[in-house]
């Protein structure tokens, strides 16, 4: 079985089960998903829609298939207020904390203030950093605090710090994604396999039991 935990378009590859991540205002994608997130993305904050648009995201939290909230986080490559970016992503971990779902989140020049957010926090929800970019150090603090990281392309970089730390890290709090870069899930696995040295069928076991830790959802 193939899990992809982070795609945004409507097919669904070569994955046998997919979380699709759609945006606060596609609600109609919402009712048609089998499993989504849905969350307001740093990239579309706007200050004059702020609050309408985290309505829209805590309304669709408590539909049954909607399994996390996101992807929401930060991001300091991009030219949307910072302090704004706060203030949604503040707003969006309530959120999952009142459903009681975890969090994806997008994550760019900015792990060490999610990580301190993540410690001086009371969120018990899994965090899952999709696309994760960072050191091992970084790996195993957020490990440590409850979160899961989440490969993808960036496991055929190897000079990245993702490669890295994908050597490293319990493959207990890994998940895999194509977040449409038109690399195949079983592709990803595959490589993950030949990385750790271990079967397909034990990755694929321990990737849908991760998947029933995170989310509360036999497959």
């Amino acid at each position: 079985m193939y899990i992809d935990i982070h795609r945004h378009s409507s097919d669904s590859g070569d994955a046998d089960v997919v979380l699709r991540n759609v945006f606060h205002n596609e609600h109609g994608r919402v009712l048609s998903e089998n499993y989504c997130s849905v969350g307001l993305h740093p990239w579309h904050i706007n200050r004059a829609s702020l609050v309408r648009d985290l309505g829209l995201v805590g309304k669709m939290a408590l539909q049954s298939n909607v399994l996390a909230i996101g992807e929401t986080g930060l991001d300091k490559a991009v030219d949307i207020d910072i302090e704004t970016q706060r203030e949604a992503f503040r707003a969006q971990a309530e959120i999952a904390k009142m459903a009681n779902k975890p969090l994806i989140i997008h994550c760019v020049k900015a792990y060490d203030e999610l990580l301190s957010l993540r410690k001086n926090s009371r969120h018990k929800q899994p965090w899952i950093f999709h696309w994760f970019n960072a050191a091992p150090q970084t790996a195993f603090d957020l490990i440590a605090k409850g979160c899961y990281l989440s490969f993808g392309i960036t496991l055929f970089k190897e000079e990245g710090k993702a490669f890295k730390s994908f050597g490293q890290i319990p493959l207990d709090r890994v998940f895999f994604e194509t977040d449409d870069v038109g690399l195949s899930i079983k592709e990803v696995y595959e490589k993950a396999a030949f990385l750790r040295n271990i079967t397909m069928d034990k990755l694929m076991g321990q990737i849908k039991l991760n998947f029933k830790n995170c989310f509360g959802k036999s497959l």
